[in-house]
């Protein structure tokens, strides 16, 4: 069985229906089984007994199972309870499943607050949306890892949409100044090849998570006297820490940052599928988060 899992919003029911043209297997959709026998609660996407539903689901399944022996179930790795807190569905319902494939959609969160608005009449918080599809994916590759089956995160949406980001490790002290403005310019002896529309910001020792994101509007690299000369007044360090970094350098490199956003739950390296410390910086997709 392939399981194709993703929070509300994130376009399960297309892309199903377009697996199921190109490998010609049946769908079954796990909200609609488990309202087949008579759960009302799904219509605000909150569940008053998550886990008897997911004992129905089972019910649903096994059923299934006996006269289908290959086949797509549509559902979910987490949900929100009845006070709107995210849960994830009980270990032990998820190995009953038997998954052989596991699919998990994601989507920039953005296109998914717009989706869910649009649809259900629910304005989520973007921060709300971004926790959401983390824990997800992270539920995700813990199952994949005890239960060893095969999972995949698909992007759903156009890989353009995405564009290019990095995740930078930085001291917790200059991530805030970022955060209030106070320093602009993000000073590196070397910057990324690749054109990159954003940057994780990575807070090192003792944090160890990532605190936030900002959009970069332009990369430079330049005689280092110049290049103080031109942005001193939103560095956010003094003139002699610029000079003890870049001693025996030349030239100085530098990404200018546009809009910050300072998340209210630091997020784990391993959510973006990174297991380990970057230690200058490391490619990842916008919207990973």
């Amino acid at each position: 069985m392939i399981f194709v899992c993703g929070i509300h919003g994130v376009g399960k029911s297309f892309f199903c229906n377009d697996l199921r043209e190109k490998t010609g297997k049946l769908i079954f959709s796990a909200s609609d089984l488990i309202l087949k026998r008579g759960e009302k609660n799904f219509q605000q996407k909150k569940v008053d007994d998550i886990q008897l539903n997911q004992k129905l689901l089972i019910d649903e399944v096994n059923q299934i199972k006996k006269r289908e022996t290959d086949f797509i179930l549509d559902g979910h790795l987490c949900l929100l309870d009845k006070s709107g807190k995210i849960r994830r569905v009980y270990f032990d319902i998820v190995k009953e499943l038997e998954i052989e494939l596991l699919m998990v959609l994601i989507d920039c969160p953005q296109i998914i607050k717009r989706r869910v608005k649009e649809r259900d009449g629910i304005d989520w918080e973007i921060d709300f949306i971004q926790r959401f599809q983390n824990e997800e994916i992270e539920y995700a590759r813990k199952l994949a890892k005890i239960l060893k089956f095969d999972y995949q995160i698909i992007k759903v949406s156009a890989k353009e949409e995405f564009g290019k980001s990095i995740v930078l490790p930085i001291k917790q002290e200059y991530a805030e100044k970022i955060f209030s403005g106070e320093k602009k310019y993000e000073y590196r002896k070397s910057v990324c090849k690749e054109n990159i529309d954003k940057l994780y910001l990575y807070a090192t020792y003792p944090v160890k998570k990532i605190v936030g994101e900002c959009n970069v509007v332009g990369k430079y690299s330049m005689n280092k006297d110049k290049m103080w000369r031109l942005t001193q007044q939103s560095s956010g360090i003094s003139s002699e820490y610029f000079e003890k970094y870049f001693r025996e350098q030349y030239r100085a490199c530098a990404y200018e940052i546009g809009n910050v956003k300072k998340y209210q739950m630091p997020v784990e390296l391993k959510s973006m599928g990174i297991n380990y410390v970057p230690q200058s910086y490391v490619y990842v997709s916008s919207g990973m988060i």
